[in-house]
């Protein structure tokens, strides 16, 4: 029989592990691979544009400028006129309906492959005026690891 844990040990608000356990199967994938752990700082400056990230407009057949491709210029919360949500962990990894589909979540292979197709996890394309990236998966990791990891 177990023993009774007394109030003041248990936990007052129920803690999601989602975001623990999507850095986690980032991690082992890819030291599984073969490839580096992410590189947070890395995937921040990436977001903001410090590093440039090659995008096109879907069926453009024209690379954007690095300035029009920069994630924060849309998912920003210091953007001036945010026309996209604001990416933190709890918007990637909450189940939430978008863009009239099923409920749905976030995790690195499925935000890599939205990032580069424009197909969410439920299956939905993301507006045309959302870029469509040319990243390597360290690239994605990287982004990954600095957006799962933000607080709003």
């Amino acid at each position: 029989m177990p023993l009774p844990v007394p109030s003041l040990l248990r936990s007052q608000r129920p803690r999601s592990r989602l975001p623990r356990a999507a850095a986690c199967a980032l991690l082992l994938w890819a030291l599984t691979n073969g490839m580096p752990a992410p590189d947070r700082a890395r995937g921040q400056r990436l977001f903001q544009g410090e590093e440039p990230l090659a995008a096109r407009i879907a069926g453009q057949d024209f690379a954007l400028p690095a300035g029009a491709s920069r994630c924060g210029n849309c998912h920003g919360g210091a953007a001036a006129q945010r026309i996209a949500p604001l990416l933190t962990t709890v918007s990637l990894t909450s189940a939430t309906s978008r863009r009239g589909g099923p409920p749905s979540r976030y995790d690195a292979a499925s935000f890599c492959r939205l990032l580069r197709s424009g197909v969410d996890p439920a299956h939905v394309i993301v507006p045309r005026t959302m870029p469509r990236y040319e990243l390597s998966d360290a690239d994605c990791a990287d982004l990954w690891s600095h957006l799962s990891r933000r607080e709003p």
